[in-house]
C-alpha cells in the first residue's frame, strides 16, 4: 500500500498542472561524515519508478544534489537526476523532495515534486 500512494504521489508530482513547487528556503544540504542526508533513502524509493518508464533494462541514474531546501516544518534536498548508463549523462528529471524534521518521519517524503519535463 506504501508503494502504491508513492506511485501516486509522484504522478500527480509529475503533472505541472497539479504541482506547484512550494517557495521552499534554499539551503546547504545537511551532511554527516560526507554523506547527504537521506539521499539514499530517495534513491532507493525513485529510481524504480523512473526505471517503469524506461523500455530497456540495466538503467542507472545518477543524483546531483542542487541545494538543501526548508519550507515551514519541513527540510529537503533539490535534485537533478541523469541517465548514467552507457556512457550517457542526460537529464532527465528535477526532485523536490521534502520531510518532516521529526526524528521519526526522517527521509519519509510529506512533499515532492518530480518534474520529467526536460
Amino acid at each position: 500500500m506504501k508503494k502504491y500512494s508513492i506511485a501516486v504521489l509522484l504522478l500527480c508530482a509529475s503533472i505541472k498542472s497539479f504541482a506547484v513547487t512550494p517557495a521552499g528556503k534554499i539551503e546547504k544540504p545537511f551532511v554527516v561524515n560526507n554523506e547527504v542526508i537521506c539521499l539514499k533513502e530517495i534513491q532507493k524509493q525513485i529510481t524504480p519508478y523512473l526505471k517503469s518508464f524506461e523500455q530497456e533494462g540495466g538503467v542507472k541514474y545518477k543524483y546531483i544534489v542542487k541545494s538543501g531546501l526548508s519550507y515551514k516544518d519541513t527540510v529537503g534536498l533539490r535534485l537533478q537526476i541523469n541517465r548514467a548508463d552507457s556512457g550517457l549523462n542526460v537529464h532527465v528529471a528535477d526532485l523536490d523532495y521534502y520531510w518532516l524534521q521529526e526524528r521519526g518521519s526522517m527521509c519519509e517524503p510529506a512533499y515532492m515534486v518530480l518534474d520529467r519535463s526536460q
